[in-house]
């Protein structure tokens, strides 16, 4: 059996313990000057907040870039390796305090296992069909999911494609890392919706709006934080 559309529920933007995410990158500015473009986003992927910084100004302004840079400490980076937000901190290291260093370092996610884990619970919930399906001999329509799961390359492909037009090259990593994200949580929404519907599967719990190890390392960013400030 399925629900009606009106009756499903899985939460956009509030999601209470979690601040959210943060995005890093270095490249050229408008005017081919390296440059820091931070991106502060939601625990769903949404915008909250954007610079581009030029490197040369933070050597003559560190204090700037730690009031920036101080907004991200009670999220996780993101991007679709660890080396990536990591790299970047090491250029920044001689401005930062060590806490909000230590922090940031702490609390990196990556594109690929937020992927891998939507995937481990689609698995899941299609396994579950089955056994219900078994469970009472009748004809159960399979799971159909709004999107299918899209691989790294397809992704950031995608992402890189639809920003290509941004105002400079590092504006445009950032904006294409901050769809990304965006991008898999609405997977993820799109997920639990199609499992909702089916009540015979509302026993695995309400809908919610971030797999489980994603949510949890978001948490755990803003009680990290919370520690650093005792």
């Amino acid at each position: 059996m399925e629900a009606s559309e009106n009756e499903l529920s899985v939460p956009l933007d509030y999601v209470p313990g979690a601040r959210g995410h943060g995005v890093l990158a270095v490249g050229p500015d408008s005017e081919g000057r390296d440059a820091l473009a931070l991106w502060r986003l939601s625990p769903t992927g949404r915008a909250g907040g954007a610079w581009v910084v030029r490197l040369d100004e933070i050597e003559r302004d560190p204090e700037q870039l730690r009031r920036i840079m101080s907004m991200l400490q009670d999220r996780c980076l993101v991007d679709w390796d660890r080396d990536a937000p990591t790299n970047v901190l090491a250029r920044l290291a001689d401005v930062l305090p060590a806490e909000l260093l230590t922090a940031l370092q702490g609390n990196v996610l990556t594109i690929p296992e937020l992927l891998a884990e939507i995937s481990e619970h689609r698995a899941a919930y299609t396994a579950a069909v089955e056994q219900y399906r078994a469970s009472i001999k009748s004809k159960i329509a399979p799971l159909a999911w709004p999107t299918d799961l899209p691989d790294q390359q397809d992704l950031a492909g995608w992402t890189a494609l639809a920003h290509s037009t941004a105002a400079s090259p590092v504006a445009a990593t950032a904006l294409a890392l901050t769809a990304a994200v965006a991008s898999t949580a609405q997977l993820w929404q799109d997920t639990e919706q199609a499992r909702y519907r089916r009540i015979y599967l509302r026993s695995l719990g309400d809908p919610q709006p971030l797999p489980p190890r994603w949510l949890a390392r978001l948490r755990q960013a803003v009680a990290s934080k919370s520690m650093v400030s005792a």
